[in-house]
């Protein structure tokens, strides 16, 4: 247990700040345990983590004879839980598994991940992007990635090759249907469809996205901006510029970004304001929309739910792209030679930590390892409501497994999308600096006044970047931008 105060609050962006005196008056707290105390393990609540966390938990303790106990904790309150145990000295966790970028605020009370299983063949497995720019922080080994994110795209195949929405659409747009390669031709797509019926007279909705406040929408806006924000002549340009840390989300292409996302809730369901990432899944793979875009989860859960769409009627696509990029040194906008996809990987994934106070810090990394194992994260990814995706070289590489559980078309698909995401040359990163947390509430309350008609898009994008000038100032600009420039793999290119 962690034994925090169960809060709906925010932590103050200057947390850290708070953290660095506590500890340097106090010194890191030490939590006492009783002896053959179980391993605790604390991570958000649900059959995502919480789910594979008790399984493998069960047969650690076959195996070794350490029991586990598992916490799961709302995903809109645990990071205040954690954060709150840390500074109170209440907490108790041996495990955490959590979300990638809040590893840098939680750094000061993590201990460092042993070196043997940095170098052991499971860890070295895991793809570059997943362990090069998620497991370490401001140079120690803190995490071990369980999970790998990045956000795609899913179609109703039978929808798009049916032959009277072909001559609809094709009568309409002057092109044939087909998975867009931008985002307006996603608007398109989504527009058409909204509505329609399908064979089995589901209304359609044109597209699904999460809408949630607090939930996971942040990540969808970012999508819709990565393609404008990243010019292909300057990285690390999609949250700030690097040398003054200015930042970019009022900038003409997150302005087009947020109204995109705010038009494509008219062509969802009445209630997708209440929708978040699972609830898209769902109802996708229950074929209640033409398209979606969520993480890799929604591909196996539509290839597998019971009673739904089915995997022959699915297709894959990557996160639309532009045919224009926004550029920050003359500010306008520049027209590319063709449509350009600009992969995210949104949110990053989840990674494992160990508290510095955990009196049984041997057996965490061992049931760590043995969470993380090569056996046990294939059969993780192959389950849609594990929250794990593919992270390893073999996830991908594997062809047969997935033939088995989507069928050789939908199957080719999905891997090629993932395969290329991960290999684009300009792969969004996930921010991942100090303050991330603050930063993303202070950008998500005006996304959600721009959806309540409430502000225009840039009054709202304005008092955001105000808000985010706010937080870097209070955690100081230059280290701040110390960190930028080494979250999006920009050291060598500033000085």
């Amino acid at each position: 247990m962690l034994n925090c105060f169960r809060r709906h609050f925010v932590v103050p962006c200057a947390v850290l700040v708070v953290c660095c005196a506590l500890i340097a008056v106090y010194g890191e707290p030490a939590v006492a345990q009783t002896e053959n105390a179980p391993l605790r393990i604390v991570t958000r609540n649900g059959p995502n983590l919480e789910g594979p966390a008790i399984r493998h938990g069960e047969v650690f303790e076959r195996d070794t004879g350490m029991a586990t106990q598992v916490e799961g904790i709302p995903f809109r309150e645990l990071y205040n839980e954690i954060m709150m145990g840390f500074i109170t000295g209440e907490n108790e966790a041996d495990v955490m598994l959590v979300p990638a970028p809040w590893v840098p605020d939680f750094a000061p009370f993590l201990a460092d991940v042993p070196m043997d299983l940095i170098a052991s063949n499971a860890v070295r497995s895991i793809h570059p992007a997943y362990r090069e720019g998620l497991m370490r922080w401001n140079r120690r080994w803190l995490a071990v990635t369980i999970d790998g994110d990045l956000h795609m795209g899913i179609y109703r195949r039978d929808l798009f090759e049916d032959p009277e929405h072909r001559l609809a659409f094709q009568g309409v747009h002057g092109r044939p249907l087909s998975p867009p390669e931008t985002w307006t031709e996603y608007l398109e797509i989504a527009r058409f469809f909204h509505g329609r019926k399908d064979q089995q007279g589901n209304t359609l909705a044109g597209a699904l996205e999460a809408y949630l406040q607090g939930g996971q929408r942040i990540w969808f806006v970012i999508s819709h901006a990565a393609a404008y924000a990243s010019h292909p002549s300057y990285s690390g340009t999609l949250f700030f510029n690097p040398r003054t840390m200015e930042p970019a989300i009022n900038s003409p292409a997150w302005q087009r970004a947020v109204s995109e996302y705010a038009e494509l809730m008219r062509l969802g369901p009445p209630d997708l304001a209440w929708l978040g990432s699972g609830d898209v899944r769902k109802r996708f793979s229950e074929g209640k929309a033409a398209m979606a875009v969520d993480w890799a989860d929604i591909g196996v859960m539509a290839a597998t739910l019971e009673g739904g769409v089915g995997s022959e009627n699915i297709g894959f696509f990557e996160l639309p792209g532009s045919t224009s990029a926004w550029n920050p040194i003359t500010e306008r906008w520049d027209t590319l030679a063709y449509p350009r996809q600009v992969p995210y990987l949104a949110f990053g994934g989840w990674v494992a930590v160990v508290p510095e106070t955990s009196q049984n810090k041997e057996a965490a990394w061992d049931y760590i390892s043995h969470f993380n194992s090569q056996e046990n994260s294939m059969k993780d990814m192959l389950v849609g409501d594990s929250g794990i995706n593919p992270y390893r070289h073999e996830h991908i590489a594997d062809e047969t497994v997935w033939f088995d559980l989507m069928g050789e078309q939908a199957a080719e698909d999905y891997l090629d999308v993932l395969r290329s995401s991960l290999d684009a040359p300009q792969l969004a990163l996930e921010l991942r600096i100090p303050g991330y947390r603050a930063y993303m509430q202070a950008l998500d309350l005006q996304i959600e006044r721009v959806l309540r008609s409430e502000a225009t898009v840039q009054e709202a994008l304005d008092l955001a970047a105000a808000q985010w000038d706010q937080i870097t100032d209070r955690l100081g600009r230059d280290s701040q931008r110390r960190h930028y420039i080494s979250a999006m793999g920009l050291t060598g290119s500033f000085p």
